[in-house]
Formats: structure tokens, C-alpha cells, sequence
């Protein structure tokens, strides 16, 4: 205090800059009321006001996942998000970040979410999430720690996560704010599930940040090796028929010629984009680091992880069925 009396140039810069944030407070809360009440106002906001973030959030998905959306179709998918259950998404803004920060990362799961249930992409299956732990509480920084929990909107589970990761309440006060240590432990369960699935999906900044991986996400396979473990089973036994079935089906007697082909005909198949035959050829064949294709197609790492991860099982389970059938 006396810091302030003594420099009142100081403490009148500080009192203003207050001012300053309380008046946009008042200025965003005013146009979210806004916003639920007039139609007009809601088409101009989500259409117009956001559009240049609604194209970026288009963009980087049409990269990451060699799509072609639109911007119009993150803003209709943020819309619509934002309208459900009474505009709850906006009625709970409190000012703590702008607006079009708010909406930004509403946004962003948004067209998580309108994509995985459009079929364009593959949603993150329990393997997945189980994959990675939570590193927040380490995170020194309380507003950090809050930023990332506020990634997930639905009340109860970002109760539990606040109170577990931001305000690191101790397990004893936590089991007991929520009910019991058995609910606790459940809804804790599924909110760190949900931020999880948040984190490696949606266009955020805190995945390296708060993410770890509890193993190898995907062991890496020597390509010739492969040739070995293809089918289940005896593996030596198989190995000389399928040599011989390679052998007949493409006219050669050179082995790895003939694998290199057959992964053609799977790939062909599949119908994979260029860019999923490329991260699955350089990661299965050539083992490249995930970091330098992330690096190339301008990701985070764990994108590539769960990209390859996806594209390997279902190469299997096309190799799989490819054997069933021509091994009679």
C-alpha cells in the first residue's frame, strides 16, 4: 500500500487499467445478452464478427486432417453449440476472458464434435485417452491451470476438475465437496477423460503442456519383422505360406518386392488421403520420428500418434481379412 502512496502516477495507471477491463466486462456481457435475445445479432456475431477465427479453425483442421470444411461450417457447428441447452455455453462467461476468446475455444470443440459425428474423422477411443495422464497440477501458474480445465464446459465436471487441479484441493476436502470419495472418483474419472480427448483434438496450445504419455503410444514394429508377424497364430508355420500365396498372387519370387506390393492393394483398399498413407508408410516402414511429421504437417505430435494408431488398425485388420480370404 504505502508503494502506491508513494507513486501515484502508479496507482493511478493501475486503477484505470481496472477500469478499463471492468467497462469491456460490462461491454461483452451486454452483447452475449445480446446475442441470446435477438437473431439478428447472433447470425452477425457468429457469421461475421467471428468469421476470420471461424476460417483459421477451418484451415487448421482442413490441414491437420485433409479435410475441406468451411468457415461457415465451424460457425454454423459454433452456433448451434452455443444455442443448446438455453445458450449455456455463453450464459456462462463471466468475463474473465474476451468474448471472442470464449467463443474461440467453444469453437474449437465444436467442430470437434460436428466432425466425429459426421463420420469425417474417427473419434478418440477409451485405448486413447487411457494412453495419457494429466500433468496440470504441476503447471505453477493458477491461471494456466484454468485455462486448460475451462477447455471442458459441462458444470460437473469442471467443478471436479477446478476444484482438483486448479484450486489442488486436498483428496479428503475433494471427496467430500462432491458427495463421497467413491462419486468423486467417478465424475473425477470422466472429466479427466473429457479434458483429455479435448486436449488432443481440438485447437488448443496446451497439449505438450499438460499431457504425458503412461507408455510408448505406439511401439514401433521393424518393418521386416513385420513380415514375420502378420497373422496371428504359428508364425513360423504361416511364414512359408505366405511367402508362397505372395509368390502366386503377383508372379515373383522376390519377398520384399511382393510386400511392397501387397501393401499397395491394402492401402488401395483403405482409401486413404495422401496425407494418411504418407504419416502410416513413414512411420510403419521408415520409423520417422513423429516429431519431424508434425513438424511437416504443421501438428502436434500426439496428432501424428493418433493418426498412425488409427490408420495401423485398421491396416490390420484389413491384412486380416486380406489372409482370410486368399489363405483357403
Amino acid at each position: 500500500m504505502k508503494y502506491a502512496e508513494d507513486n501515484p502516477k502508479k496507482s493511478r495507471t493501475k486503477g484505470k487499467s481496472a477500469d478499463t477491463k471492468a467497462v469491456r466486462t460490462e461491454d461483452a456481457l451486454r452483447q452475449v445478452n445480446s446475442i441470446i435475445s435477438d437473431v439478428r445479432a447472433a447470425e452477425e456475431f457468429f457469421f461475421k464478427t467471428m468469421f476470420p477465427k471461424m476460417a483459421a479453425l477451418a484451415d487448421s483442421y482442413n490441414r491437420s486432417f485433409a479435410l475441406d470444411i468451411k468457415a461457415e461450417d465451424v460457425a454454423c457447428a459454433t452456433y448451434l453449440s452455443c444455442w443448446e441447452d438455453n445458450w449455456a455455453k455463453l450464459r456462462a462467461f463471466k468475463g474473465d476472458a474476451t468474448l471472442h476468446a470464449w467463443v474461440a475455444r467453444i469453437a474449437s470443440q465444436a467442430t470437434y464434435k460436428f466432425l466425429v459425428e459426421e463420420r469425417y474423422i474417427d473419434g478418440v477411443g477409451n485405448t486413447k485417452t487411457n494412453d495419457y495422464r494429466l500433468t496440470i497440477r504441476s503447471i505453477d501458474n493458477t491461471s494456466l491451470r484454468q485455462a486448460i480445465v475451462d477447455l471442458v464446459f459441462v458444470p460437473e465436471l469442471h467443478k471436479a476438475l477446478e476444484l482438483y487441479y486448479v484450486e489442488k484441493m486436498p483428496d479428503n476436502d475433494f471427496f467430500k465437496t462432491l458427495g463421497n470419495e467413491d462419486k468423486a472418483r467417478e465424475v473425477l474419472k470422466v472429466a479427466e477423460k473429457t479434458l483429455i480427448e479435448q486436449l488432443l483434438n481440438t485447437e488448443n496450445p496446451f497439449a505438450e503442456l499438460a499431457l504425458s504419455s503412461k507408455r510408448a503410444i505406439n511401439p514401433e514394429m521393424q518393418f521386416q519383422s513385420w513380415h514375420d508377424c502378420i497373422v496371428e497364430g504359428d508364425v513360423s508355420g504361416n511364414h512359408q505360406d505366405f511367402r508362397d500365396l505372395l509368390t502366386k498372387l503377383f508372379k515373383c519370387e522376390d519377398w520384399d518386392a511382393n510386400v511392397h506390393a501387397l501393401i499397395n492393394v491394402i492401402i488401395e483398399s483403405l482409401g486413404w488421403t495422401e496425407v494418411q498413407e504418407d504419416v502410416w508408410r513413414q512411420r510403419f516402414i521408415f520409423e520417422t520420428p513423429s516429431k519431424e511429421l508434425a513438424e511437416k504437417y504443421h501438428v502436434r505430435n500426439s496428432w501424428v500418434d493418433n493418426v498412425f494408431s488409427r490408420l495401423n488398425k485398421q491396416f490390420r485388420i484389413a491384412i486380416k481379412t486380406w489372409w482370410d480370404i486368399y489363405n483357403q
